[in-house]
């Protein structure tokens, strides 16, 4: 799709050269989470512990049953999603939430002498793996970071989103996991509430003495070198890499919506901009879409603009496109600021998410299905619209509709 010599993206734009790829901004961030958990083993193998999880629990409604005994009112484990990331998050806060007890409910289907062997020997590896320092710690670490994330990604989920606010919230989201750096002796604290007596795997094991014997061909013999072990270890091996991945990936993605906010940028600033830079900004925008804006009419336009913006009084924290061209359709000044308008819209004709679309196609699945295959184009459509379209659905009053259906098809005779 956003191939840049035989995607679709180069295709339209051998049709229009002003198209403006703008990647989908949930996509992206969701993307990102890929690259974080694939940087390293040891967070490839902690989402693969968390599957097993849900995968031993699910298995059986006699366990399932246990675990949710033992959680109450928690959370319950679901299964992850590589196509959405907030399953990610909704599994990694159940598990955090409800760490001891799963690990009881583990312990409890262990001990059961009514349970299989089988199940009972996977249980006891999956306490094991449970009271691993590690285990614990990394699951604070996941919370924390795809807790932020889901957050932002439902609001970049948003149909009605700008790309302004993608912007801003790709630099917000930028700053935490950056301060995230910072926190490691919180997800530690955290975690050794949840094990207490539990420690670093690399303090339980045997440190390897390598031998110093000088040999004819060998030098003299050197220092040994510093090899880190438990906190500095983990911190240095794992928790700075999924950090730094996180980082590089989120500043390489929203490099592309920043550059495209830049171009508008001045626009929201017309109150508050240097002239010189100003007229600058315009002769750039009017040169990349020379066939819709003139330079020298643009760059007047938005000097005028900004004095008509100071007389009312409009203050420039409030000041966006969206509010600058309703308060031109508003006052009908079409007329007096066309090239304005024409970039005011398109700017907002960019489209910065295509989730709520994906939707609309994911629901052909689930309504047609191989027990349906012989529904109709029409009702096939009108089953479309009905479930994509629910929200309005609900609304609806079917009473009337349903008293008229019912005597057209009613077969008892009227009484005179």
């Amino acid at each position: 799709m956003s191939g840049k010599y035989s995607g679709v993206q180069s295709r339209i734009k051998e049709v229009c050269e002003y198209a403006i790829y703008v990647p989908c901004a949930a996509h992206s961030l969701n993307l990102v989470g890929v690259q974080a958990v694939e940087c390293i083993t040891e967070a490839v193998a902690f989402f693969q512990f968390v599957q097993k999880l849900y995968n031993f629990f699910s298995a059986s409604t006699k366990r399932w049953q246990i675990l949710t005994e033992h959680l109450g009112v928690n959370k319950v484990l679901k299964s992850l999603s590589q196509t959405r990331w907030s399953a990610h998050a909704n599994t990694i806060n159940a598990l955090q939430n409800g760490y001891l007890n799963i690990s009881e409910a583990l312990s409890f289907i262990a001990s059961d002498i009514n349970q299989p062997g089988d199940s009972r020997n996977e249980a006891q590896s999956l306490v094991k793996k449970m009271e691993k320092f590690e285990t614990a710690l990394l699951t604070e670490i996941w919370n924390d970071i795809l807790g932020i994330m889901n957050k932002t990604s439902l609001s970049l989920q948003n149909s009605t989103m700008t790309m302004g606010v993608v912007t801003k919230l790709y630099e917000s989201l930028i700053s935490y996991v950056n301060n995230a750096r910072n926190n490691f002796d919180h997800y530690e604290t955290a975690a050794k509430e949840k094990n207490p007596g539990a420690d670093y795997k690399d303090k339980f094991e045997r440190k390897r003495i390598r031998s110093s014997r000088l040999t004819f061909f060998e030098g003299p013999s050197s220092p040994e070198t510093l090899q880190l072990r438990g906190k500095e270890k983990f911190r240095v091996d794992t928790f700075i890499p999924i950090i730094d991945t996180l980082i590089t990936y989120l500043k390489k993605r929203s490099a592309a919506y920043k550059e495209i906010d830049n171009r508008f940028s001045f626009l929201c600033q017309l109150t508050t901009i240097k002239s010189d830079e100003l007229t600058k900004k315009c002769n750039e925008f009017a040169e990349f879409y020379h066939e819709d804006i003139n330079a020298y009419e643009l760059k007047t336009e938005c000097f005028h603009l900004s004095q008509y913006l100071k007389n009312i009084a409009k203050p420039s924290a409030d000041l966006n496109i969206s509010v600058l061209l309703n308060l031109i359709k508003t006052d009908k000044l079409e007329e007096t600021f066309p090239n304005v308008e024409v970039a005011t819209r398109i700017f907002l004709c960019l489209m910065v998410t295509n989730c709520s679309g994906e939707r609309s196609f994911s629901q052909l699945k689930r309504i047609k299905n191989e027990l349906r295959t012989s529904m109709l184009q029409e009702r096939l459509n009108n089953l479309s619209i009905m479930s994509i379209e629910s929200d309005i659905l609900q609304k609806t009053e079917f009473e009337d509709l349903i008293e008229d259906f019912a005597q057209q098809k009613s077969r008892k005779k009227l009484l005179s």
